[in-house]
């Protein structure tokens, strides 16, 4: 079933012109809000298939959304196959946002040293903020720090040893702005 999926999933790959992220799940989770606010429940229904097929689940007090996707899309009459059971150790989390002008978000995360870390974060389309992402290492040092611009921005690297990370989101637009951060 998987491998029915995948071709679907990056058939739809962006490209640089057509303003969607280029990762799969922050994709899938941008499209996901579109169709759901659109009223789109077919659509929604493979959204939740897809995001559950990804193995992306929700950081610790975030609402699951392809259980939420799922049930609005059956409650409107659509039929949705749930995944196949796969396990997952440390596998992609996401975290929906929106800060205010002026606002910050910081969390702290764990990442496993000799392991890719990779942080995305990709605007919903709600609010026209100016987002930008930090990456800083236990001692305060910047990893990475770049401006949300297009679909998405990515800070990615290669922890020595196992530490926690802070992840920096700010937004110095002059409107509040929605977001998608992803962790893998």
């Amino acid at each position: 079933m998987i491998a029915l999926l995948l071709p679907l999933l990056f058939a739809a790959a962006a490209s640089p012109a057509d303003h969607r992220p280029s990762d799969p799940i922050l994709r899938t989770l941008v499209e996901g809000e579109a169709a759901q606010a659109q009223g789109d429940t077919a659509s929604l229904g493979r959204k939740a298939r897809v995001l559950s097929v990804l193995g992306a689940a929700p950081a610790p007090g975030q609402a699951d959304l392809a259980a939420l996707w799922r049930e609005k899309a059956q409650a409107s009459g659509a039929i949705i196959d749930d995944p196949p059971y796969r396990g997952r150790a440390l596998g992609p989390a996401y975290r929906r946002g929106s800060l205010l002008p002026g606002g910050s978000m910081t969390m702290r995360q764990l990442f496993l040293g000799g392991q890719r870390a990779h942080i995305m974060v990709a605007p919903t389309g709600e609010g026209d903020g100016h987002l930008s992402l930090k990456v800083q290492g236990a001692k305060g040092e910047t990893l990475c720090e770049k401006p949300v611009g297009g679909p998405q921005a990515d800070c990615a690297w290669m922890p020595l040893f196992t530490d926690r990370y802070h992840i920096v989101i700010e937004n110095d637009g002059e409107e509040a702005v929605s977001f998608y951060l992803l962790v893998r």
